[in-house]
C-alpha cells in the first residue's frame, strides 16, 4: 500500500493532533488531558483503546492470527518554560514538550492509521502510548499492567536534533546508558571553625571523596567500556564559622552494560566507606537503580535497515548516548530497538530539553513510515 497516500489522507489530522498535544503539555503522571486527546483521536477512527494505568493508553488493531508487533511513544512533557514563539506554544505555564514527545505520539498515531488502512497483514499491531518517561519511569508499570503481553517485537523512535533531518541513527547493543542515582551522607562532629581539632570535619572528607570518586571511572573501568560518575549537588553547613556535623552529596552513575553497572555500585560503596574511615567520619550511601542500559537487538536493527523508507538514510552510530531511556525495560523482555530520528536543520538546531526546541513537522510521516514498514516485515508473509 502506498504510504504517501495514507499521509495525504491524514496529514491535516496528524498535524492538528501534534499541535494540540504541544499546546497542552503535562508532566509525568499527570498526562490526563493528553491521554484523553489521544484516545479520542484513535477511537474516532475505529482503533480500539484500553487504559491499563491512570494515564497513558494501549491501542490495538487485530486482524486474524499472526505475530504481535508493538510500537512505543512516550507522552509526558518537561518542567520547562517554552520560548519557541510558535502559534501553538504551550498554554501550560512552565511546562513544555521540549523532548519531542508530542511528535512521538503523533507519529505512532499515523503509523496505526496506516496499519488500519492496509488489509494485507495478519496478526496484531499494538501502540503503547506510555506516560512518565521523563521523571518516574512509566515503562515498568505499563509492562506490569500487561502492555507487553504476547508481543513478539517492539520498536521506538526518538526525535534527535544531533542528527541531520533525513537520517535514522542507531546501533546494535547499547544505544543509551543506564541511569542510577545515589546520595552520600558523610557524618562527622560539629565544632567551632576556630577549633577544628575539637570536631571531625565532614566537609573536608566529602571534598576529598568527590575527587577520589573520579578514579572509579579512570582506573577501574576499561577505557572502551563507557561509564560516567557525576556529583550534581553538595550541601553542608549553616554558618561560615561552624564545622557542621554532616555533609550530603548527590549524583548519578551511567554505564553501558549490566556488568559495569554492578561494578560501579560496589566500587562506589567501597570507596565511600574507606574514604570516610580515613578521615574519621562515617558514610551512609543510598543507591537507587533507575533505568538499565538500552540494548538494541541485532535482528531488529537489520529489519529496520532492510525496510528503510526512501526518504531516510541509515547511519550506524559510532558511540552510545550516556543519556538514559526507560524503553530499555521493553527490550529486556522482547526483541526490539530504539532508533534516533534526525531532526537537525539550520532552523531546528536547539538540543532536546531546550526552551526553544522544536522540529519540522515533515518528519512526522517519516517516523510513522518507519513503524509501518518495519512492522509489515513481521506481519506480512512472503513479503
Amino acid at each position: 500500500m502506498d504510504f504517501q497516500a495514507i499521509w495525504t489522507k491524514y496529514e491535516r489530522d496528524i498535524i492538528e493532533l501534534r499541535r494540540k498535544l504541544h499546546s497542552l503539555p503535562e508532566l509525568s503522571r499527570k498526562e490526563f488531558k493528553t491521554t484523553e486527546i489521544i484516545a479520542e483521536f484513535l477511537t474516532a477512527r475505529g482503533i480500539e483503546v484500553t487504559r491499563p494505568l491512570a494515564t497513558g493508553l494501549v491501542a490495538s488493531i487485530k486482524r486474524g492470527s499472526g505475530p504481535v508487533v508493538a510500537f512505543r511513544a512516550d507522552i509526558d512533557a518537561l518542567p520547562v518554560k517554552e520560548e519557541t514563539e510558535l502559534p501553538f506554544a504551550s498554554k501550560n505555564e512552565g511546562c513544555m514538550h521540549a523532548c519531542g514527545h508530542d511528535g512521538h505520539a503523533s507519529m505512532l498515531a499515523l503509523g496505526l492509521l496506516a496499519f488500519l488502512e492496509d488489509k494485507s497483514w495478519q496478526g496484531e499491531v499494538r501502540g503503547i502510548f506510555q506516560p512518565s518517561e521523563e521523571m518516574y519511569g512509566g515503562a515498568k508499570p505499563m509492562i506490569e499492567a500487561g502492555a507487553l503481553e504476547g508481543v513478539d517485537f517492539i520498536l521506538a523512535l526518538h526525535i534527535w536534533p544531533e542528527l541531520p533531518q533525513g537520517v535514522l541513527g542507531s546501533r546494535v547493543g547499547a544505544i543509551m546508558a543506564s541511569n542510577d542515582r545515589f546520595s552520600i551522607k558523610v557524618k562527622g562532629q560539629s565544632a567551632h571553625g576556630a577549633a577544628p581539632h575539637l570536631g571531625v570535619d565532614p566537609i573536608v572528607a566529602a571534598c576529598n571523596l568527590v575527587t577520589s570518586l573520579q578514579t572509579l571511572v579512570a582506573r577501574e573501568i576499561a577505557p572502551w567500556d563507557g561509564a560516567v560518575l557525576t556529583i550534581g549537588s553538595i550541601e553542608a553547613g549553616t554558618a561560615y564559622n561552624i564545622i557542621p556535623k554532616e555533609a550530603t552529596m548527590q549524583g548519578t552513575i551511567r554505564t553501558l552494560s549490566p556488568q559495569t553497572r554492578e561494578k560501579m555500585e560496589a566500587s562506589l560503596r567501597r570507596l565511600c566507606h574507606y574514604n570516610a574511615k580515613a578521615f574519621g567520619t562515617e558514610a551512609e550511601v543510598e543507591y537507587v537503580e533507575q533505568y538499565p542500559p538500552t540494548m538494541n537487538h541485532l535482528e531488529a536493527i537489520e529489519t529496520v535497515k532492510t525496510n528503510l523508507p526512501q526518504s531516510l538514510s541509515y547511519r550506524e552510530l559510532d558511540h552510545s548516548s550516556m543519556a538514559a531511556e526507560d524503553f530499555a525495560y521493553y527490550i529486556e523482555k522482547v526483541p526490539g530497538a530504539l532508533l534516533f530520528l534526525g531532526s537537525g536543520t539550520k532552523e531546528y538546531s536547539y538540543p532536546l530539553h531546550h526552551s526553544k526546541f522544536s522540529f519540522a513537522e515533515e518528519i512526522l510521516p517519516t517516523g510513522a513510515e518507519v513503524f509501518y514498514k518495519t512492522g509489515k516485515a513481521y506481519l506480512v508473509k512472503d513479503q
